[in-house]
């Protein structure tokens, strides 16, 4: 993947043309829109915003283009360009001006919550909607394909999958947005991406915003709904600051990176650790383990 940063780095061609390449590889495989985000984050965090805006374009354009082509339809493209172009961009924009991952995970943040209430504000109920959309679409596919499924189990995911995909867009922006960090610090600032993670830190209102949420919550005795869908956001956001707890202390500590790898399993097998490492980081929001850990070595 580094060689692919380092290409992209040549100059104003490279990057354009690494672009529009994964670009129109991802409307065949959505994994190659990562390297799209990536590399445009990259030229925007490198070189300058203007430029990262070019390939952001070039991008747009060349996934439209080949959507068009093949399906005839460019709404597919409007996902894409929602999943990993635009935000990555803006988080690009605002890491590059503030040198903090934490401000840049802030708003992803505020921009998920934001679209998760207009959406609310269009669809009052999505639980419904989203049923209505899986019998339309995707009950027909299943049976067709003699595939079974538990009818009764439906509802009870349909109130979850506003929140699931906020909660999903989140991590893949961040995501996205930390590798072309890393590209950047393995190319011009070596060892410079760990210091940058290791102080990654929301701002306290993050956590004074997630206790309104789940006093909201426990008063209005919902177990889904628009407060449901906005605390998973706050817990995806506070997951990634107890991930930077979690390295730092493996760090300071000489701890064996088996634990690190522990940790990625668990969350890969157990989604609810997300809660765990939530807790974790809205703890911190007090405690600041981190420097707790580094005073100790004084």
């Amino acid at each position: 993947m580094l060689g692919i940063a380092n290409y992209a780095m040549k100059g104003p061609m490279q990057s354009i043309i690494a672009v529009v390449l994964f670009s129109a590889l991802s409307v065949f495989l959505a994994p190659f829109g990562i390297l799209v985000g990536a590399i445009i984050a990259l030229v925007t965090l490198r070189v300058s915003v203007t430029e990262g805006f070019k390939t952001l374009v070039w991008g747009v354009v060349s996934n439209i283009a080949v959507t068009m082509i093949i399906s005839g339809n460019y709404f597919p493209a409007i996902i894409a360009v929602i999943e990993y172009m635009l935000p990555i961009w803006l988080m690009a924009v605002v890491l590059r001006q503030t040198n903090s991952l934490a401000s840049a995970l802030q708003l992803a943040m505020v921009v998920t919550g934001l679209s998760v209430v207009v959406f609310y504000m269009a669809i009052p109920n999505p639980a419904d909607w989203w049923i209505a959309l899986f019998n339309q679409y995707v009950a027909p596919l299943l049976e067709s394909s003699q595939i079974s499924y538990d009818a009764e189990l439906i509802p009870n995911l349909a109130d979850m999958v506003t929140m699931l995909m906020a909660v999903f867009m989140i991590v893949l922006w961040f995501s996205i947005l930390v590798i072309a960090r890393w590209w950047q610090s393995e190319l011009y600032h070596p060892g410079q991406f760990k210091t940058d993670f290791y102080e990654l830190s929301l701002p306290r209102s993050t956590a004074y915003v997630a206790i309104v949420l789940a006093i909201i919550g426990l008063v209005s005795g919902s177990g889904a709904g628009l407060v449901y869908d906005l605390s998973g956001i706050i817990i995806a956001g506070l997951m990634f600051q107890g991930i930077a707890i979690a390295h730092h202390t493996v760090a300071k500590k000489e701890l064996n990176t088996a634990w690190l790898v522990g940790l990625y399993i668990l969350l890969f097998l157990f989604p609810q650790a997300m809660l765990i490492l939530a807790t974790i980081g809205l703890v911190d929001s007090w405690v600041d383990f981190r420097n707790r850990w580094d005073n100790e070595e004084l």
